[in-house]
């Protein structure tokens, strides 16, 4: 189920972002220093609010993922070879995954998140996932739009934290609502 396995490299969309098209495909082993860069550029705010606290080394975190047979990793990569975002589902034994997506500050809101929310999707179902969930903050009002058009469900609440889900057998890709 591994990026790798998935298909390293396979292109998977094309999104225009600050006046640059960007490359949505899928992550490969030759990928680690750019994406070890682009965590670091990330500022504070936007580590703590993917991974819920303040990471400095991300070498252990970039490797981990690379080297996992049941993750899947998309990255928005600019015309320069440098990663602007990145979504990743880590998946289970019974093909549950938790994702996650960030994208550096200067490419926020202009439909990155948007682009590699439903890349992540794709691929996911593409590599078998039954599942994808993931834990977003509850004032994270950005990241709870996200979910909704593309159709997930709250299922718990802890404490500032919402369990998101999206139940990738029940459909056959992501449904927008609202414009």
């Amino acid at each position: 189920m591994s990026g790798e396995a998935c298909g390293c490299g396979r292109i998977l969309g094309r999104h225009r972002a600050r006046g640059v098209w960007l490359t949505i495909r899928t992550a490969c082993r030759r990928d680690r220093d750019a994406l070890i860069r682009f965590y670091e550029s990330l500022s504070l705010e936007t580590i703590y609010t993917r991974f819920f606290a303040i990471v400095r080394y991300f070498d252990p975190y970039v490797d981990s993922l690379l080297s996992n047979a049941r993750a899947v990793v998309v990255v928005a990569e600019a015309p320069d070879g440098r990663i602007v975002g990145v979504a990743e589902a880590v998946g289970d034994e019974r093909g549950y995954a938790e994702s996650g997506i960030a994208v550096l500050e200067e490419f926020q809101g202009q439909g990155v998140g948007t682009a590699l929310g439903k890349a992540i999707l794709e691929a996911s179902r593409m590599c078998g996932f039954k599942k994808l969930y993931g834990y977003i903050m509850v004032d994270n009002r950005a990241a709870y739009r996200l979910a909704m058009k593309f159709g997930a469900r709250v299922v718990g609440r802890y404490e500032a934290l919402l369990r998101i889900e999206f139940d990738l057998e029940a459909s056959r890709g992501p449904r927008p609502r609202g414009p």
